[in-house]
């Protein structure tokens, strides 16, 4: 209950931001649909639980940038729909792992230790310094204290030091943020279509329209996933597990084939002699100011 309790806020976070920004309940629906690809990642789909865990995949894997960036020249509203809601996710602690915006890149980053302690007195948490005399030059604070995520999921407590950055907020109980979220987005988003006949009877004609095929297609196909994740994830029937995980890429890739043809992407004008160039010059600047704030054993603390 719980676990879909968290789902609908986002769908539903999603879906009143769009409506109130462009007031097409088409996009609104999409930006819905698309608020629940990000979690995909959880159910064990492309990688063991013991690979998930050791590497923390948990709110980088479908969670940053470069995923983001592909799936907005898929679908534009798909694409802002889970931006909304890695976008939510960062708001949350250690303890839900917060979200890795720049994974995989951020993984290049080897060398990092944990560096702070969390402390618990009575009602108050302090943050302690550890380790004030690193070794090596560059040395990459690790946030990621074990005594800050005794309270996470199993497979989101981390096994061994990691350098990887994350972005985290203040929100340190997301079950209660979620069913404060899933009411006020619901209770906003009918609020909306009350006051704006225009909206609902759009919503109420895209219903009844062949046009909301293709996006409940792809509906179908991720909540299918995620109950075979469900029954994956609490080691079930993998008969089940599979034949649900088939089924869903089956709706999923109706869904593409159903919307070929249609308003489905965006083209970024980019010319590919300026994609170059700029890889070429964002690299050679990003090494010589390492070198530079390096040079004579001086230490770069990041």
């Amino acid at each position: 209950m719980v676990y879909f309790l968290n789902l609908g806020s986002h769908i539903f976070f999603a879906g009143v931001v769009t409506a109130i920004f462009t007031g097409n309940p088409y996009f609104t629906l999409l930006a819905g649909v698309g608020s629940f690809i990000p979690d995909l990642h959880r159910e064990y789909l492309f990688v063991s639980p013991k690979g998930f865990r050791k590497e923390q995949y948990h709110r980088a894997l479908f969670h940053n940038l470069l995923f983001l960036s592909g799936l907005f020249f898929v679908n534009v509203w798909l694409a802002l729909g889970a931006f909304l809601h890695i976008f939510i996710d960062s708001f949350t602690t250690d303890k839900d792992k917060g979200v890795e915006w720049l994974f995989p890149f951020s993984r290049l980053v080897k060398r990092g230790r944990y560096t702070l302690t969390a402390k618990s007195k009575e009602s108050s948490c302090t943050l302690e310094l550890v380790d004030q005399n690193p070794p090596d030059r560059v040395c990459f604070l690790n946030e990621d204290s074990p005594e800050a995520t005794k309270l996470s999921d199993p497979d989101l407590k981390e096994s061994r030091t990691v350098p990887w950055r994350r972005t985290y907020g203040p929100l340190a109980n997301g079950q209660l943020f979620d069913r404060w979220l899933f009411v006020a987005s619901f209770s906003l988003l009918t609020l909306y279509a009350l006051v704006n006949p225009d909206f609902a009877t759009a919503g109420k004609n895209l219903i009844l329209s062949t046009q909301i095929i293709p996006p409940m297609s792809l509906l179908t196909g991720i909540v299918l996933v995620f109950l075979g994740g469900l029954l994956k994830r609490n080691k079930k029937s993998r008969k089940g597990y599979i034949t649900l995980f088939t089924a869903g890429c089956v709706f999923m890739i109706l869904s593409a084939v159903l919307s070929a043809g249609g308003v489905s992407g965006y083209k970024l004008p980019l010319e590919p002699i300026f994609v170059a160039v700029a890889c070429v010059v964002l690299f050679v600047e990003a090494v010589f100011i390492w070198r530079l704030s390096t040079r004579g054993g001086r230490k770069a603390m990041v």
